[in-house]
């Protein structure tokens, strides 16, 4: 089955490749940094992320919250052609924002029952606007396999 048949709703915007958490400080969202911060400056940029997220009005757009099974594509712009580990970046991109969409009330959790699977599609390098674009697909319920309950 395409994609198109199962989804219901699609949302689509975009998220920076860094937050700030200081005044002169900025933290790059990728695994690396994720793993060597402390744990204050990780708490200020997921909050920073969120209030980020928060500030789209994904909740206002949906006019609900999502209780059906959704999926996450990434399309990721780097700033530079230099070569990255993908999921170095994805990773943490998707939990912060899984984490921000239910603290905005979008969707109520991100186990594996709500979220189905992330998906990533690398792009051309953009110098001028380096960024995250998200999709998040809305899914038809379907039939929840025994090992799912």
């Amino acid at each position: 089955m395409s994609r198109e048949i199962l989804t219901i709703k699609r949302l689509q915007f975009t998220v920076p490749l860094e937050v700030q958490v200081s005044k002169k400080k900025k933290f790059i969202l990728n695994q690396n940094n994720y793993r060597n911060a402390h744990h204050r400056v990780l708490s200020t940029a997921k909050k920073n992320y969120t209030d980020i997220v928060r500030g789209l009005g994904l909740k206002y757009e949906l006019d609900r919250t999502i209780t059906n099974p959704i999926h996450c594509h990434y399309r990721y712009f780097p700033k530079t052609n230099r070569k990255y580990d993908s999921m170095n970046v994805v990773s943490i991109h998707d939990k912060f924002l899984m984490d921000a969409l239910i603290s905005c009330g979008v969707i109520l959790d991100d186990n594996h029952r709500h979220v189905l699977w992330p998906t990533f599609e690398p792009c051309a390098p953009d110098k001028e606007n380096p960024r995250m674009e998200v999709t998040v697909y809305e899914h038809k319920p379907f039939k929840v396999p025994g090992w799912m309950k």
